[in-house]
């Protein structure tokens, strides 16, 4: 599979911090392991929403050191082509250690290998530390008005519904395959000229 050369190619292996540490799937029971990495990251209503999303989302990944749970994410498939990264929260006190850039890198990797082309993920305007890991890892602002992802551009058209972005967050893409020759838009396409 073609990775899109402009993006910046993934670490090598699981190290995080001072030590090493792994990502296992929590399924069943063990997802209630997520709860303190979720109580010590989010208040209010993302709270609320992460604790129910922790119990109904397809996928919750945790990364772990000695079985202590250090960071949490959870993921969707919104359609075949496009992933979605719903929450990541890290423990206070394993945060600044590589664990949130594990767990979008492992995110990632599982999206590719079960043959998604498209991730995105929202972020709240002013966690300046969340949006930095993100476009360190070659994710991009997503404008409202934008080509959508099925016309060669990262516009999340028909899906928003389904990423429940709520006001004060932003949305993020990642092409991980180069959009097809045909889908790119160019200058002499009707919907790119008539845009600012």
């Amino acid at each position: 599979m073609r990775q899109d050369p402009e993006a910046p190619s993934l670490p090598d292996g699981p190290r995080v911090g001072y030590g090493t540490a792994e990502v296992v799937d929590l399924v069943g029971e063990a997802r209630e392991r997520a709860i303190p990495a979720i109580l010590e990251s989010f208040v209010g209503i993302y709270r609320w929403h992460a604790k129910r999303t922790l119990r109904r989302i397809s996928t919750v990944r945790a990364a772990q050191r000695g079985g202590e749970v250090l960071g949490i994410s959870m993921l969707e498939r919104l359609v075949p082509e496009v992933g979605y990264v719903y929450y990541i929260a890290v423990g206070r006190e394993h945060r600044r250690q590589g664990v949130a850039g594990l767990l979008l890198d492992d995110a990632l990797t599982l999206f590719r290998r079960e043959g998604a082309t498209i991730i995105y993920g929202a972020v709240e305007e002013d966690n300046v530390p969340s949006l930095a890991l993100f476009r360190s890892r070659g994710f991009r602002l997503v404008e409202r008005k934008e080509l959508g992802y099925r016309e060669g551009g990262l516009g999340a058209w028909g899906l928003r519904s389904q990423m429940m972005l709520v006001h004060g967050e932003v949305l993020f893409g990642r092409r991980l395959l180069p959009a097809p020759a045909a889908l790119v838009p160019t200058e002499s396409d009707p919907k790119v000229r008539g845009r600012p």
